[in-house]
């Protein structure tokens, strides 16, 4: 390649003897009196070496040099100065902006050749090293764009330093820096972590490399963030850097959405499968329930026979203790229910502070366990089913004196929520001082019979829990525990408010309201038709009637009781109350024999007998033309003064 010199000197002499000696050595050689003249003649023929006088008019060889290294900054200039400027010459290469300097007069010409081929050579090496910058700038300009592009927070630090090198948008956004050189320079566990003294103990540097210390395959793992507390889901690469060096990009993309949503999944899926259990349990429990009301049924009633045959006080008392017995039976009985299909609430105008401090008052605990209520804005009304929360609270106050060993504190707060995020309605929390529950059993305290109580224990084992959950569900609400060992636990309880609009409609058949009969008190003789289809209620209802003065009909069934009616009402001999059970097998019910009797006679007025009470079904029984309602098992007093109620 054709060597080119440019020489720039005002002793035109000096420079038409060195353009005669380089083109004898085969120089293309260009030469200039003036610094000017030399910059036009640069900009239209480069050259790699200029050599140049310092001291010149208009324009010293200093200027020059900066004038020209604008225009191409890898220009090599060699000086050629005589003695008063030879300090300014090696000011100059001291800043590294001259290649070198010469003294004139000029004693050996191959020192010059030496030079200037030692300039050309820098030349070629400063040209290269500015094009691979280009290259590498404009490589790192599109990497920039495109990993600032990326919704995933990206960084890059180097493997040994752990130096941060570089950070895309997303991260500093993330991080809440203001930009790159707010963190630049800085360790990468210093900048996207919190709290760390050094490299993060579960850094993932060494799972990067080859063991001959080469970048490995990439490595996936998930993890929350200590500085912004979001979910990352994270993949880590060794890479070669431009300067060659190993460094770990890592790509982190935000999945604190996806988390939230799989845990609500979880939750739901949880909340399936406990629901799915109750129901199970549930479609058990009614039919459990229902014979369990039947049984009590016969026994409470043979024991008032027994009460009205025996004058023996002895015996009396253990008459009584045996209806006592019964009627607390009665309560598990109740619990089941609650599980049954009827189980549904039937909601009307409950006052929840009320209610509550009626259940605090009402409790005969340890003297050495003490309650507060803090009731905050729920003033008024909502509508629930007041009968159902009052078990529910029950139970779990129950639960919370039973974890507290005689003694302790248990405070009940009540607010009302109006504002979002959350759905207006009121937010029950029952906080006790007891042993608390372990973590791994708080997922299983709803399930029915969990308990962790000794099979000794006189504490009550089995739905309580269980049933507290199921009333708050129908309710549309949730439950949340919170416990620590040794500490206590804390119930949260959240009802959704209900107006007179978001009630269920009652249902049922739309009967007109009969005009009532007159009194049936003062009536000779008082003809009570029961229907139910076991034979032992049947035939111990018919003798406590008997006993009470009313002359009874049995029907075990509905065609049974509508043809009875049909045939008393033939012979005059009418008659006035109907006690109906409402579930009868493979036949009417109470409902549609009641419809039927009062086709027959629309006088008859009917009393509905059921073992299922809890039904929302049932609770519509005016609907269906009955006056009132007895739950089994019921005692010949309670019997006595319903049918008086009925009389009146």
């Amino acid at each position: 390649m054709e060597k080119r010199l440019l020489i720039v000197d005002d002793e035109a002499r000096l420079t038409e003897s060195f353009k005669i000696i380089f083109e004898t050595k085969g120089f293309f050689v260009r030469t200039s009196s003036n610094a000017l003249d030399a910059i036009e003649i640069f900009k239209k023929n480069p050259f790699k070496v200029v050599l140049s006088d310092i001291q010149m008019d208009k324009m010293n060889g200093i200027e020059l040099m900066h004038a020209l290294k604008q225009i191409d900054p890898c220009v090599q200039i060699i000086f050629l100065t005589g003695y008063a400027s030879v300090e300014n010459a090696a000011n100059a290469l001291k800043q590294n902006n001259a290649f070198e300097y010469l003294e004139k007069p000029v004693r050996n010409m191959d020192v010059i050749y030496e030079t200037i081929e030692r300039a050309e050579k820098r030349y070629d090496l400063e040209t290269h090293l500015v094009t691979r910058k280009k290259k590498t700038e404009k490589g790192f300009a599109i990497f920039k764009d495109i990993f600032d592009s990326m919704e995933a927070a990206v960084y890059v630090s180097d493997m040994q330093t752990h130096e941060l090198i570089y950070a895309n948008k997303k991260l500093i956004k993330s991080f809440g820096y203001d930009d790159l050189k707010a963190i630049e320079g800085q360790k990468c566990w210093q900048a996207v972590q919190k709290g760390q003294e050094g490299p993060c103990p579960f850094c993932t540097n060494k799972r990067l490399l080859q063991p001959d210390g080469s970048p490995g395959e990439p490595y996936e793992w998930e993890f929350r963030n200590t500085r912004n507390l979001r979910w990352y889901s994270i993949v880590d690469k060794a890479v070669k850097w431009y300067d060659k060096r190993i460094v770990r990009l890592e790509t982190a993309f935000d999945i604190t959405g996806k988390k939230e949503h799989e845990k609500l999944f979880r939750e739901f899926e949880k909340a399936i499968e406990t629901s799915k259990k109750l129901e199970s349990i549930g479609t058990l429990a009614g039919g459990v329930a229902h014979d369990f009301n039947n049984t009590l049924s016969t026994i409470i009633g043979n024991i008032n026979l027994a009460q009205l045959n025996c004058p023996d006080d002895e015996t009396q008392k253990y008459l009584r203790v045996a209806e006592q017995g019964v009627m607390q039976a009665k309560s598990i009985s109740s619990k089941l229910i609650s599980f049954a299909r009827g189980g549904r609430p039937l909601k009307k105008e409950t006052n929840i502070e009320e209610l509550i401090r009626q259940i605090l008052e009402s409790r005969l605990d340890p003297e050495k366990i003490t309650f507060s209520f803090e009731p905050d804005r729920i003033s008024g009304s909502f509508y629930a089913d007041p009968d159902q929360l009052k078990i529910a609270i029950e139970n779990m106050l129950q639960n919370s004196v039973e974890s507290m060993d005689g003694h302790g504190r248990i405070n009940v707060s009540a607010r009302y929520l109006e504002q979002p995020p959350r759905t207006p309605g009121i937010f029950i929390s029952i906080s006790d001082s007891g042993c608390g529950i372990p973590r791994e059993n708080l997922d299983m305290i709803f399930n029915p019979y969990f308990t962790t109580k000794p099979l000794d224990s006189r504490k009550s084992k089995g739905l309580g829990l269980s049933v507290a959950w199921s009333i708050i569900s129908r309710h549309g609400g949730k439950i949340n525990v919170e416990s620590t060992l040794e500490e206590g636990t804390t119930v949260h309880i959240f009802l959704p408010a209900f107006n007179k609009q978001g009630l269920e409609n009652n249902g049922g058949k739309n009967h007109k309201p009969r005009a009532r009969a007159a009194s049936l008190l003062y009536k000779d003789i008082i003809r009570v038709l029961v229907m139910d289809d076991d034979e032992l209620i049947l035939d111990v209802i018919s003798k406590l009637l008997r006993r009470l003065g009313y002359e009874p009909f049995a029907a075990s069934n509905g065609s049974q009781a509508i043809e009875i009616c049909k045939k008393a009402a033939a012979c005059g001999r009418k008659i006035d109350i109907a006690l109906l059970d409402y579930d009868i097998q493979n036949d009417l019910g109470g409902f549609p024999t009641l419809e039927q009797l009062q086709k027959t006679d629309p006088d008859i007025r009917g009393l509905l007998i059921t073992g299922h009470c809890d039904d929302m079904e049932i609770k519509k029984f005016k609907h269906y033309g009955f006056v009132d309602m007895l739950e089994k098992p019921f005692s010949i007093k309670h019997l006595n003064n319903k049918i008086r109620k009925l009389l009146a």
